[in-house]
C-alpha cells in the first residue's frame, strides 16, 4: 500500500528565489493588518445598515483577490505540477469528470429551494452587471440589458452568486446556464478529489483516488441535488480545492526543514479563504486543513510560510467576516430566534444519523465502506484516519444544532452534499483497502462487488424523481415561466419573488417599490412600461394573508382583469393586468405627453365610426380634400 503519486521525486519543485520568502512573509502581514484596520474602522464607525452596503461590494472584491492571488500561485508551479500527474492520471481525472457530469443527468432538472434557488442566481445577474452583490427588488431586465432601480443586501454569503455572475458574463444571465454551472460543480468536485489524492503525501491503498471519486460521483443526494442551482454543490466544490491545495503544500515541503513553498502557501491561502465565502459554516475549513497539515507533517506549527499564508488568508475572508457580522440578528427563519440550540440535537441526530443506516437517501453498502476506510486507517495511518474524520464530523455534524438542519426538514437534506466528500474519502478508502485484501480471491471480490452495485442501485431509486417536497412552489415556477414567454416587451410584472421574473428578462418589482405610483400616476407607470403592469398572484399570496391582503385590495381597486391563471394541487396562480381602462381613467394623474402618439387601436375604432377627423392632400389632385361626411370642398 502506497501513495497514488508512484515516482515522489516528479514532485519537487525547483527552489524558490532567495527573496520569495521574505516578500511573501511581508505580503501575508501587511495584508493581515490592512484587513485589520479597514475593518476596525467599518465596524467602528458605520451602522449596520452601512456595513451591509459596504459589504455588497467589499465582498466581491475579496473574493476577485481570492481569485487573483490563488492563480499568481498557481502559475508558478503548474508545469511541474502537470509533470507530478503525467498524462495518465490528467486524462484519468478529466474522463471522471466527464462521467460525473454525464451520471447527473439521472436527476431531473427542477427547482427544489423556494425561492432560495432564484434569489442566488438573481444576485448573480446583479453582480454580473453592476459589479454588487445584491438583490434587486425593482429592476429593468431587457434586451440582455439590466437596470436596478432598488436593491437589498441578502444575509446569505456571497460565493455561489459570484460563481454564477462569472457564468453570466460568458453565457448570460440565464436559469439554463446557472443550472449548467452546478452541474459542472459537481463535475469538477470529482476531478479536484482524484488529483489531490493522487498527490496526497499520505500513505494510502493505492487505488485510492479513482475509489473516492467515484463514490462520490454515485452518492444518491448529490446526483439528486446536482440539477438544481442550490449553494451546497459549488460549496463542496469550493472545499475540494482546498483539500487539493492542502494536498500541495504537504507535498511540496522542504523535506529537510518541512518549510512549505511560497507558491502553493498563495494556493491554500487563496483557496480556504474562497471557500469560506460560500455557507457561514464553510469558515470550519480552516481547522480542517490544519489538522490535515499537522497529519502530513508536525513541523508545520513552526513553518513561517505556511503561517504568512493563515495571516494573508484571514486578510482575505474579512470582507466576508464583515458581512457575517451585519447580518448577525436575522432570525434566518427560525420563528422564535433560536437558530441553533442542543434543544434540536436529538430530533436532527435521529434524522442525520439515520441517513446513514435507514437506506432511504443512502446506501448501506456505503455505509459498510466507510466503516471499512475508517478501520483502514485506525490500523495503517492514524494521524490522516485523525484529519479525515475531523472533517467528516464537522462538516456532517454542525447541522444537527441547527433549527432546520435535520434532514427530515423541508429541503435540509441538501446538507448532505456539504458532508459527501468526505464521507466519499471514507467510502474510497475502505474500497480500495477492502480490493487489495482480497483481489487475489477473484470470486469473493465478484460476489461481494455484487452484492455493493445491487444495493448501491437500489438506494439511487429517488435520483430520477422530483419528489412532493413543496410541489405548488415548483408549479408557481413552471407558471412564471409560461407566462413570461406571453408577455409582451415593455411589460413590468409586481410580484413578492421579482427575481424569477427578472431570470425570465422581464422587469419586474416587489409592490413597496411601485405601489404608489400604480395608484396615482398610472399613465405614466404605462408610458414607462407600454407593455402593461401586471401583478403575479403567486404561491405567497395563497399561502399568507399579509401578502393577500394588499394584493386583492389593489385587484378591486384597478378593476384588473385576468391575463392567465392555473390552479395547482390547492393553489390557485394568476397574473392580473393592472392598467385596465378604469385604471388609467381613475388613477391617471397628471401625465401629459409632450408628442401625442398615433394609436393604431384608436385609429381604427375612429376609421370603423367614420371619425377620421382629418384632411388628405392626394397626388395629382386639385386641391379637393376628403371631409367626414364623404363630400368634396375647394
Amino acid at each position: 500500500m502506497d501513495t497514488a503519486l508512484e515516482d515522489p521525486n516528479q514532485s519537487e519543485l525547483p527552489p524558490p528565489h532567495r527573496l520569495l520568502r521574505p516578500v511573501w512573509f511581508g505580503l501575508g502581514l501587511a495584508a493581515l493588518a490592512v484587513a485589520v484596520s479597514w475593518a476596525y474602522r467599518i465596524l467602528f464607525e458605520h451602522s449596520m445598515d452601512e456595513q451591509r452596503a459596504i459589504a455588497s461590494v467589499s465582498t466581491v472584491w475579496g473574493m476577485n483577490f481570492c481569485v487573483a492571488v490563488g492563480l499568481a500561485g498557481f502559475a508558478g508551479f503548474a508545469a511541474p505540477l502537470a509533470r507530478a500527474l503525467g498524462c495518465k492520471h490528467l486524462v484519468t481525472g478529466f474522463s471522471l469528470a466527464v462521467l460525473a457530469f454525464l451520471v447527473c443527468g439521472l436527476a431531473p432538472q427542477t427547482n427544489r429551494i423556494f425561492y432560495d434557488e432564484h434569489i442566488y442566481m438573481q444576485i448573480g445577474q446583479t453582480l454580473a452587471h453592476t459589479g454588487r452583490a445584491e438583490y434587486a427588488n425593482y429592476a429593468k431586465a431587457e434586451y440582455g440589458d439590466f437596470v436596478v432601480f432598488s436593491a437589498v443586501v441578502n444575509k446569505q454569503p456571497i460565493g455561489h452568486p459570484y460563481v454564477l455572475s462569472w457564468a453570466f458574463r460568458l453565457f448570460g444571465a440565464t436559469e439554463s446556464v446557472a443550472e449548467a454551472t452546478v452541474r459542472a460543480a459537481v463535475a469538477i468536485t470529482v476531478a479536484l478529489l482524484y488529483f489531490a489524492l493522487v498527490l496526497a503525501p499520505w500513505t494510502l491503498p493505492s487505488r485510492t483516488p479513482i475509489a473516492v471519486a467515484l463514490c462520490y460521483t454515485f452518492t444518491p443526494l448529490v446526483l439528486w441535488w446536482s440539477r438544481t442551482v442550490a449553494v451546497e454543490s459549488t460549496a463542496a466544490a469550493a472545499t475540494a480545492v482546498t483539500f487539493l491545495a492542502v494536498c500541495l503544500h504537504a507535498r511540496w515541503r522542504d523535506p529537510k526543514t518541512g518549510e512549505g513553498s511560497p507558491m502553493t502557501a498563495a494556493c491554500l491561502a487563496a483557496a480556504a479563504a474562497f471557500a469560506a465565502y460560500f455557507r457561514p459554516e464553510s469558515l470550519l475549513v480552516y481547522p480542517v486543513a490544519a489538522c490535515l497539515l499537522l497529519a502530513a507533517d508536525r513541523r508545520f506549527l513552526e513553518d513561517r510560510v505556511t503561517w504568512a499564508a493563515l495571516a494573508l488568508s484571514l486578510a482575505l475572508i474579512t470582507p466576508n467576516l464583515l458581512q457575517l457580522w451585519s447580518v448577525r440578528t436575522e432570525d434566518w427563519g427560525a420563528s422564535d430566534g433560536r437558530r441553533f440550540d442542543f434543544a434540536f440535537l436529538a430530533k436532527n441526530l435521529e434524522s442525520n444519523a439515520g441517513y446513514f443506516v435507514q437506506g432511504k437517501w443512502f446506501p448501506l453498502a456505503g455505509t459498510f465502506l466507510a466503516v471499512a476506510g475508517i478501520a483502514w486507517l485506525a490500523i495503517a495511518n492514524r494521524k490522516f484516519g485523525w484529519g479525515a474524520m475531523l472533517w467528516s464530523l464537522l462538516s456532517w455534524g454542525i447541522f444537527v444544532l441547527f433549527y432546520a438542519g435535520g434532514y427530515y426538514y423541508g429541503a435540509s437534506s441538501r446538507y448532505a452534499v456539504v458532508s459527501a466528500a468526505p464521507v466519499a474519502l471514507l467510502m474510497g478508502i475502505g474500497a480500495a483497502a477492502i480490493y487489495a485484501l482480497l483481489r487475489r480471491q477473484p470470486l469473493l471480490l465478484g460476489a461481494l462487488g455484487v452484492v455493493v452495485a445491487m444495493n448501491w442501485v437500489t438506494a439511487l431509486r429517488f435520483v430520477p424523481t422530483l419528489g412532493r417536497e413543496a410541489n405548488e412552489a415548483r408549479a408557481d415556477i413552471d407558471f412564471c415561466r409560461e407566462a413570461a414567454a406571453k408577455l409582451p416587451r415593455g411589460s413590468l410584472v409586481i410580484s413578492t419573488d421579482p427575481c424569477i421574473w427578472n431570470m425570465l428578462g422581464r422587469n419586474a418589482s416587489q409592490i413597496s417599490n411601485v405601489e404608489d405610483m400604480v395608484r396615482t400616476e398610472m399613465l405614466e407607470m404605462t408610458r414607462q412600461y407600454p407593455g402593461g403592469i401586471y401583478l403575479h398572484w403567486d404561491y405567497w399570496v395563497n399561502a399568507e394573508d399579509r401578502f393577500a391582503k394588499p394584493w386583492r385590495q389593489l385587484v378591486v381597486d384597478t378593476h384588473a382583469t385576468v391575463v392567465s391563471r392555473m390552479n395547482a394541487e390547492a393553489v390557485k396562480l394568476a397574473l392580473f393586468r393592472l392598467d385596465t381602462p378604469y385604471a388609467r381613467a381613475v388613477m391617471g394623474g397628471h401625465y401629459r405627453p409632450d408628442k401625442p402618439k398615433i394609436d393604431l387601436d384608436d385609429v381604427v375604432a375612429d376609421a370603423l365610426a367614420g371619425k377620421t377627423g382629418a384632411t388628405e392632400q392626394r397626388p395629382g389632385s386639385t386641391g379637393a380634400a376628403i371631409v367626414p361626411n364623404g363630400q368634396t370642398t375647394r
